[in-house]
């Protein structure tokens, strides 16, 4: 298996990474990997495995032979799970092999709509030029000394070098990427509060103080390293304190050639071989005013790369960031050595400094090592995605462009090797480390309006490329970790929409979505064997559905289309096992009926009634029934529910109903959130007096309602997510006191969005929600005898995930749980 034009050795010279030694000072007792005191790390506990679907390379695209996206690079596993131990992974694979093997205790995250990468790797960024992005250029020497010179500046101020190595740690995170080689400032202070942060978060960074001490760069002299000996001798400091802690790597860093004396760049080459298992990196031929001063500078060597080549900083490990004015000569010399290169073309075009060869650089003949840098300050995003689709354009003006699988190779396992670290990072094979991210397609309207035609896994990773920025990533992992997540402080309370997208059962790289949303799916309880299989529906909602049996069928009926929202009927016969759609609903009038939250269903007497909201702007309930026979055939005019005062009724939350006492009774919700009760007459079409329950019970969700034990069971949620019980009795018509669920061990239960309870057998039984992450959760139930007062102990539906919403009527002998994921 190839995944790059090397061997380990290469012929270069041995891989100098291959050497893990730890180089600190042997006066530092804390064990390899150890943060330094006090810096905790700040990642949430271990996630043994996540689900989803799982994209890594196995081959290099630009190598192998031309093909549909260059899919014979690219494993792709739809339906996968990725497991992770003690920071590494274990195994990746099909979610249905792997999870029989898990221990029973294991917590799987599911990412079921999204895709699992490894996470991304920029081969050159500036940490110390994060709050210029977007600093007027002009060309690059004259950029430098007008910006960027300043700025680092700055970073003599310990305090000033924290803030900000946290904010960039802090970005690179929310833009997915894990791994990064990152030039500070020539201050060692500078280093110190990067490594301390990176070390902090269990990032794996390599970086290195930023040697120069020439003034034809133009810098300030307090900018300037006063010698080669001091800044040698700082830089041996940062290696002997930082390299080999936790999962920092040093690299060497003398600036570029015009910043460097002959002195300072010989002193740079004795770190790198004194230090095996350091990176090197600096800058080569990004701006032609750069290469000829190089030429007048150093007279002697034949090119810019000869003069690195000349004080030994040639090799595999050293990254040269940019390379976009090179002679033949010069690629000849970086392949044969073994040096990689870093694509930066953000900063290219921000500063004109001119279109990068691709197109030379992976001749498969002479394949030189590249990898993707945002080069942030000259670079105007910290996001891979958006740099891999700059490098696309720039491509393209090559007469080069590329498919998405080449360009996230370039941000994973390209990068990676291109600093000689694809061995560990960059990939989901197991063994590599488990630094991960989470893209999600629907991250935006547009990307989703967009991803949702995608034909194949390649054009959806283009679309990525070009459309994508750190709204994109979901999440982020370090060492099997989650690190970043994306709005967690924003997690939904119930009325999030996130579309679903179904899985390709064919095995290929064919990325299948449908056009609609929030795929129905369903599981069945039976009292001997429990909970089925979960399956799916052609249909989808925005909303959790609503059923209920009518005339021998399971009816559900949600939400579909645009907004306005329309309601849509599907129906469900035991005997043939199908699903039958309906579509939209239209009443006896020919209108369509609208509907923009959960629908409340109901079976009552000959009819199958309706309540729902009509449109978000509009708190009034409304309600429609279906008759199969009659004169009634058909579904009713879609009018508001008025009680006998022909007063509006209202409510905040969908409204629940159930059959009780021969009238249909609805539970809702009033605008200011108390508890309110109405009944309807069937047989005169009639709505009685909305009343408020006594006691004036405030609740944060919609309630549910059914009928057991000869009373009406509400069961509602009055903030912090724990579910409380009240009941009514229309002999004495008295609403018990409220009180909350408690299961037979004294604990209390809670749910993450409104439940689900019906009576089957002799119980009622309560199914509902907990979220896993911010968007899905697992469904749980409890039951409640008839002769007792306490619930049953929880218990988790195996293998069951859902978004928000959900319902369940007893049907055919068997208990029928539908909601949407």
């Amino acid at each position: 298996m190839r995944t790059s034009a090397f061997s380990d050795d290469g012929p270069g010279g041995p891989d100098r990474l291959g050497d893990t030694r730890d180089t600190r000072d042997t006066r530092d007792t804390r064990a390899a990997g150890e943060p330094p005191a006090g810096a905790a790390g700040r990642c949430r506990p271990a996630v043994t495995a996540v689900r989803g679907g799982l994209v890594w390379f196995r081959d290099d695209p630009f190598l192998t032979p031309e093909g549909e996206d260059d899919g014979d690079a690219l494993v792709y596993v739809e339906d996968g799970l990725l497991v992770c131990e003690d920071g590494k992974i274990v195994a990746a694979g099909d979610y249905g092999d792997l999870v029989r093997g898990l221990p029973p205790d294991t917590k799987i995250v599911h990412y079921r709509d999204k895709l699992i990468l490894p996470g991304l790797v920029s081969t050159h960024v500036h940490y110390v030029q994060t709050r210029i992005i977007a600093a007027y250029g002009n060309q690059l020497l004259d950029w430098l000394r007008a910006d960027v010179f300043p700025e680092e500046s700055r970073f003599s101020d310990p305090d000033y070098a924290r803030d900000v190595a946290a904010l960039f740690c802090d970005e690179l995170l929310r833009n997915g990427t894990t791994t990064a080689l990152v030039n500070c400032a020539t201050y060692p202070e500078s280093v110190d509060a990067l490594f301390a942060e990176s070390v902090g978060r269990g990032m794996r960074l390599a970086a290195g103080k930023v040697l120069m001490d020439s003034e034809e760069c133009a810098a300030p002299p307090e900018l300037l390293d006063a010698s080669p000996e001091v800044g040698y001798e700082q830089s041996r400091e940062l290696i002997e304190r930082w390299h080999g802690v936790g999962r920092s790597i040093y690299a060497v860093t003398p600036r570029f050639a015009v910043a460097c004396t002959p002195g300072m760049l010989r002193a740079a080459g004795e770190l790198w071989r004194e230090y095996p298992g350091t990176l090197l990196q600096t800058h080569l031929a990004e701006n032609q005013v750069e290469v000829a001063k190089v030429h007048q500078l150093f007279p002697e060597c034949e090119d810019y790369v000869d003069v690195y080549e000349t004080y030994g900083l040639l090799g595999p490990g050293a990254v040269f960031a940019h390379a976009v004015h090179l002679s033949e000569r010069e690629w000849k010399r970086l392949y044969e050595t073994g040096s990689g290169i870093a694509h930066c073309p953000t900063s290219n075009l921000f500063l004109g400094s001119g279109l990068f060869d691709m197109p030379r650089a992976t001749d498969p003949l002479r394949r030189v090592l590249v990898g993707l840098g945002s080069d942030v300050g000259g670079g105007t995003s910290l996001s891979l995605l958006q740099t891999a689709g700059e490098a696309y354009k720039v491509g393209a003006l090559r007469d080069f462009p590329m498919t998405g699988v080449k360009l996230f190779y370039l941000a994973t396992v390209g990068s990676a090797s291109a600093m000689r670290l694809d061995h560990l990072v960059g990939s989901l094979e197991p063994g590599h480390e488990a630094d991960f991210i989470v893209l999600d397609p629907d991250a935006t309207p547009l990307l989703s309006a967009r991803t949702s035609n995608a034909g194949s896994l390649g054009e959806l990773l283009f679309t990525f490329a070009l459309m994508g920025d750190d709204r994109a990533v979901l999440a982020t992992y370090l060492n099997g970790r989650l690190a970043h997540e994306r709005d967690a402080d924003d997690a939904p309370t119930g009325s999030g929409r996130e579309p679903v997208r179904r899985f390709d059962a064919g095995g290929g790289k064919r990325w299948q979505r449908t056009s609609e949303r929030n795929y129905m799916r369903w599981t069945v309880y039976d009292p001997e064997t429990g909970w089925s299989k979960e399956r799916g529906t052609t249909s989808s909602v925005p909303f959790g559905p609503g059923i209920d049996v009518y005339k021998d069928s399971l009816w559900s009926l949600g939400t579909g289309g645009w907004k306005p929202f329309q309601m849509m009927c599907n129906r469900y016969q035991k005997e043939d096992d199908t699903w039958y759609t309906r579509l939209f609903v239209n009443d006896v009038e020919g209108n369509y009926v609208l509907a923009s939250d959960q629908v409340a269903v109901q079976h009552a007497n000959d009819f199958l009634y309706c309540v729902n909201h009509r449109t978000e702007d509009d708190a009034r309930l409304w309600w429609t029934r279906y008759n199969s026979e009659g004169p009634e055939h058909g579904w009713s005019p879609h009018r508001p529910v008025e009680d006998d005062r022909d007063v509006a009724v209202r409510s905040t939350n969908p409204a629940a109903t159930t059959v009780y006492d021969g009238l249909l009774y609805c539970v809702h919700d009033d605008e200011d959130g108390f508890l309110r009760w109405i009944t309807h007459d069937t047989a005169t079409a009639t709505w009685g007096t909305d009343r408020l329950v006594p006691g004036d019970i405030e609740v944060a969700r919609a309630p549910v309602v059914e009928r057991f034990k000869n009373d009406l069971y509400c069961v509602h949620d009055r903030g912090g997510d724990e579910l409380y019980l009240i009941t009514y009795n229309s002999e004495t018509d008295e609403w018990s006191s409220d009180e909350p669920m408690v299961d037979t061990d004294g604990n209390p239960i809670r749910t993450g969005y409104r439940p689900a309870i019906a009576r089957f057998n002799d119980y009622l039984y309560c199914v509902y929600f907990v979220y896993e992450n911010a968007y899905y959760g697992s469904l749980w139930w409890t039951r409640l005898h008839e002769l007792g007062d306490e619930w049953s102990v929880p218990e988790h539906i195996p293998d069951v995930y859902s978004s928000s919403g959900l319902d369940l009527t007893p049907y055919y002998g068997g208990l029928y749980c539908m909601h949407r994921f």
